[in-house]
């Protein structure tokens, strides 16, 4: 479970400061699939990258699964994300002088928890590229991918660990409605296998699958 307990988070702009989180609660169950909407700046992404310990909070406490991911050090929340959240940024966050194999192998790599040979870290990251239907593009490299191909190769590194938590950031931005249908019919397949599913977008197309909506 996902605990959000009177967090705030104020801004300094240089027009003055802005408040996108005023004592702000949510509770998100396992295996749900949340969608998150509201007008630009509401502070979606925002807390998104608070649920995930990129960003912290002014004040309040995020705990997932019992943890208050920032009574940890900045060291413990890194290996802590890395082992229990998969992220899946609204930009194409690859490392662009690797192959599409290598980038989904990366969060294997450097997890301290994954006790995987190099072998076995290559079948899974094979595997997740053929159940996304792209097996074929594992040794090319990110520049050459569509945008549909971009995200599959996003979400497939994101289930590299196997998190039990998928944050999702706009990720149809920039892709097609037929391809949204796609993409976020992965998202419920996931959520109906027990994960949690955390998806902020503005298109009412990207979150027809999901169980709730939240508005900020």
């Amino acid at each position: 479970m996902i605990e959000l307990k009177n967090i705030s988070k104020t801004f300094v702009t240089p027009s003055g400061k802005k408040t996108v989180l005023s004592d702000f609660s949510l509770s998100i169950d396992d295996g749900i699939f949340l969608g998150i909407s509201g007008e630009s700046g509401a502070g979606k992404s925002t807390l998104l990258s608070i649920i995930t310990g990129l960003q912290k909070p002014d004040s309040g406490k995020v705990l997932i699964d019992g943890t208050d991911i920032f009574s940890l050090s900045d060291k413990e929340i890194c290996a802590f994300r890395n082992s229990n959240i998969g992220f899946v940024s609204q930009e194409q966050s690859f490392l662009e002088n690797l192959t599409v194999l290598d980038n989904v192998t990366l969060p294997a790599f450097l997890s301290q928890k994954q006790n995987l040979s190099k072998s076995q870290i290559l079948s899974r990251a094979k595997k997740l590229l053929s159940d996304f239907g792209i097996a074929q593009l594992s040794g090319q490299y990110p520049s050459v991918l569509s945008g549909g191909e971009n995200q599959r190769v996003l979400i497939a590194r994101a289930l590299m660990n196997d998190p039990k938590i998928i944050v999702a950031d706009e990720p149809t931005d920039s892709v097609s409605e037929n391809q949204t249908k796609e993409i976020t019919r992965i998202f419920k397949a996931l959520s109906n296998q027990g994960k949690t599913i955390v998806l902020v977008s503005h298109d009412k197309t990207a979150l027809e699958n999901c169980d709730d909506i939240l508005r900020i």
